[in-house]
């Protein structure tokens, strides 16, 4: 159960964080009932970009690094688990894109331009795939052309 604790604090602080931030939104006149489709896709992208930001990319290792040798049951043990679970990541960082894009209209340029950075993520994966799938294609029609030629 000790390992479960801070899971359990995580959680319970989470819900409260969504829970105190909707709250707030809607004592401010702030909170809307509905998205426009394009602000949507853009903060789903801004997440995306998050996510890939704080649990795969270089810059940000060092701060997985640093919480890697902590015991799996502490605080900042939790906090390593939590960065290298991108599903995990996924949550806090959206409940903080969509607080911040109701909550101010500063917010607008920085989801922008973490939605900018994820399709350049999406176009760099996707151009690299390709690649791989035509050097995969030559070398299987240049070792055709090998085992087939015989001298005689």
């Amino acid at each position: 159960m000790k390992s479960a604790f801070w899971n359990i604090v995580f959680a319970v602080f989470f819900a409260f964080l969504v829970l105190a931030g909707a709250n707030l939104l809607y004592g401010s006149g702030l909170l809307y009932h509905s998205i426009p489709l394009f602000d949507f896709v853009l903060m789903a992208l801004a997440i995306f970009r998050l996510v890939r930001l704080f649990c795969y990319d270089i810059i940000t290792k060092f701060i997985r690094d640093a919480l890697a040798p902590c015991p799996k049951d502490s605080f900042l043990g939790t906090l390593h688990a939590l960065l290298a679970c991108p599903w995990c990541a996924g949550l806090w960082f959206a409940f903080f894109v969509v607080f911040f894009y109701y909550a101010s209209p500063l917010a607008w340029p920085v989801i922008l331009i973490l939605a900018l950075a994820g399709i350049a993520s999406l176009i760099q994966v996707f151009a690299n795939l390709l690649g791989w799938h035509a050097e995969g294609k030559k070398r299987e029609v240049l070792g055709a052309g090998n085992s087939t030629s015989t001298c005689g």
